[in-house]
């Protein structure tokens, strides 16, 4: 008898047909919903990067919760197409658990850890920082790992437990300072009184009324002052230059001579200074 007029060539060719087009089926939600998850995910990145309300540090994070769920819910509808049933999955799933969860232990964690990283906020996007051995900035913080940039312009992507393990330094979340540093030299000649009262002027001038403003030292022919001062490390070299020239300025302005000028007036060893001949 010719296989195809039996029964069982019947069966064949209805179940064939059946998961024939149960697999067509299941690509074609596969695909869509691997194409879908990539568009919402794009879009919802560039219509929440544009919110002034919404932390560069929690973007990455749900962004990709969103893509995620829309992938487990394709991955469902392609189990569905199977006729597997969602009630027995779970219960396979639940029995599973623990396999499963040993198995993705690490995943799990890193997930687990991106999200604690989110909500205790130990640095945002941009932040400069040092945790488990590695110096950079701040670039992403996604599901699995964040992404550091080093000061060598390198990519470091690090899993998040690693971080959360780690104690982390946080560079910029208090501004680095650094100290303005000046000292001179003025004979005890000088009216030391006024010299401290157009220091604490410049101070004030420059809203450093925290400055250390004071005598350093008494030395064997001169007086050291001092003019100490906090400002940000990035405008440490601007500052110092502009107290230098208010100072040397404003002690001229108000008649006090530095040391070496002083010195330069003085006569030498008993002689008086050189004075300009008569014209002829």
């Amino acid at each position: 008898m010719d296989f195809l007029d039996t029964t069982t060539a019947a069966v064949f060719w209805a179940n064939l047909t059946h998961y024939g087009v149960a697999l067509l089926g299941a690509v074609v939600i596969l695909l869509l919903g691997w194409w879908l998850a990539g568009w919402a995910s794009r879009s919802l990145h560039k219509s929440l990067g544009k919110r002034q309300w919404m932390d560069a540090t929690l973007l990455p994070l749900v962004v990709s919760i969103v893509r995620y769920t829309i992938l487990i819910i394709a991955l469902l509808a392609v189990l569905g197409q199977f006729g597997i049933q969602m009630t027995s999955l779970v219960a396979v799933l639940g029995a599973a658990g623990l396999a499963i969860g040993l198995a993705l232990q690490g995943t799990l964690s890193n997930v687990a850890a991106g999200v604690m990283l989110v909500v205790l906020r130990p640095f945002h996007v941009g932040d400069s920082i040092q945790a488990a051995s590695f110096t950079g900035t701040v670039q992403e913080v996604g599901l699995f790992a964040t992404v550091i940039r080093s000061d060598e312009n390198k990519m470091i992507t690090v899993p998040n437990k690693l971080l959360s393990d780690a104690p982390i330094i946080n560079f910029s979340r208090l501004p680095v300072q650094a100290a303005v540093n000046i000292t001179f030299l003025l004979p005890y000649t000088a009216d030391l009184g006024r010299a401290l009262e157009v220091l604490r002027r410049i101070a004030a001038e420059h809203r450093k009324e925290d400055a250390l403003i004071g005598v350093e030292e008494l030395g064997d022919n001169a007086i050291k002052l001092r003019f100490q001062a906090s400002v940000p490390a990035a405008d440490a070299d601007t500052a110092k230059l502009a107290i230098n020239l208010a100072i040397r300025q404003q002690l001229a302005a108000a008649g006090i001579q530095f040391m070496q000028e002083a010195a330069a007036a003085q006569p030498i060893y008993g002689y008086p200074p050189p004075t300009a001949a008569p014209p002829a």
